[in-house]
């Protein structure tokens, strides 16, 4: 029996007066792993593409998010206390003259919107552009801190721990840095990696591997923080399973041709699978194997929430966060955040513009004991 929430948000599908224009499963070929798989796609003049999830609420909700920070109306502030753009873990002075730049434009003109602290909750300006999904503002516009839930709390928590989680792998994959294994007792030859960082009560975990179809590599990577080890396994294991079928699908439509030109998320997650002799070479698979991370003290979801934010604030990371929930979204019992943070490097989309900028460079607070390699990393980062 549906639940009234499972009600309320397949409500929000329909391509009459949806605001998720479709819904359909994703499909499976003999050589995948036997999980469901959906995916939404928003009405088709919202940014954001495709959506997926293991379940039709997951890839429902979102979709909608996307549907939210493309439509929420962000006022333009002009007086206040401000995190400036260029303290953002973005891209360097060097690269923001270099020919071709393609973010020019959100540094030229940088507006700026209002938002609130963690754990503080006091008002602070952000550039708009790293808050909303609109190409128009000139920065990258990414649905990383992005997160839609039941509650504005629970929105909350998956869009920090999804903060901390790319912070983890964008840092350990610019310092070409190995990360340590450890026995997860997962099929198919998927490994588990712990990319938890010192600032982080949550454990960071990634999976990773290649699960062949007619003898063709795909190779893949799933990423994921979350309270426990076995949740944050669990959720990379389902996007691990979830970028095997993206890579076959996208294959069977492009073609197996090396990507040469690695511009956008898509290709990212495609790369190694035309090009497996390079995914087996990377530094990536060298670490040694240890115990897995600890689980966090806290469970629940406002105690999980609470757990984090302060960690984070302890450790001087700044976080804010600014309410994204539309009459759609509050209709079908949904509430959107975007959290976002100075000091956290969101991973990039565009190879050739790697956010080298802000704090990404440091190291010695997030993995002290880390032994880096090359900075940055001239290898494209497999996550899509």
């Amino acid at each position: 029996m549906k639940t009234v929430a499972e009600a309320l948000v397949e409500r929000a599908v329909g391509w009459r007066q949806g605001v998720v224009s479709q819904l359909h499963p994703v499909p499976h070929s003999l050589s995948d792993v036997d999980v469901e798989g959906w995916a939404a796609v928003p009405e088709p003049f919202a940014t954001g593409g495709t959506s997926g999830g293991t379940s039709k609420v997951a890839a429902i909700a979102e979709a909608l998010e996307r549907h939210a920070a493309a439509r929420a109306p962000l006022e333009i502030v002009t007086d206040g206390e401000c995190w400036p753009l260029e303290h953002f873990s973005l891209h360097t002075v060097e690269q923001r003259v270099a020919p071709g730049y393609r973010y020019r434009k959100g540094y030229v003109d940088t507006r700026y919107t209002r938002a609130w602290t963690l754990p503080g909750n006091e008002p602070i300006r952000v550039p708009v552009g790293l808050v909303g999904l609109d190409a128009a503002h000139g920065l990258p516009a990414t649905s990383s801190g992005l997160a839609a839930g039941p509650s504005t709390t629970s929105a909350l928590l998956r869009a920090v721990q999804e903060l901390v989680e790319r912070d983890a792998f964008t840092t350990t994959w610019l310092h070409s840095i190995a990360p340590q294994r450890f026995a997860a007792d997962l099929p198919h030859g998927a490994q588990a990696f712990d990319l938890t960082p010192a600032y982080s009560p949550h454990p960071v975990v990634a999976v990773a591997g290649s699960l062949p179809i007619a003898g063709k590599p795909r190779p893949t990577l799933g990423l994921a923080c979350r309270a426990t080890v076995a949740e944050a396994v669990r959720k990379a294991y389902e996007e691990w399973v979830q970028g095997t079928v993206f890579v076959e699908v996208w294959l069977a439509r492009n073609g197996d041709q090396p990507v040469e030109d690695v511009t956008d998320f898509d290709k990212h997650a495609v790369y190694y699978a035309t090009r497996p002799a390079e995914w087996d070479a990377l530094p990536w698979f060298t670490g040694f194997e240890t115990e897995p991370p600890r689980d966090a003290e806290s469970r629940g979801t406002a105690a999980e929430l609470t757990e984090l934010v302060h960690a984070l604030d302890r450790a001087d990371v700044r976080l804010a966060y600014r309410e994204l929930t539309t009459p759609e979204l509050s209709a079908v019992g949904l509430h959107c955040v975007r959290v976002l943070s100075p000091d956290l490097a969101p991973l990039h989309s565009d190879h050739r513009w790697p956010h080298l900028g802000g704090r990404a460079r440091e190291l010695g607070w997030r993995y002290p004991h880390a032994s880096p390699g090359v900075f940055p990393n001239p290898a494209p980062h497999p996550l899509g």
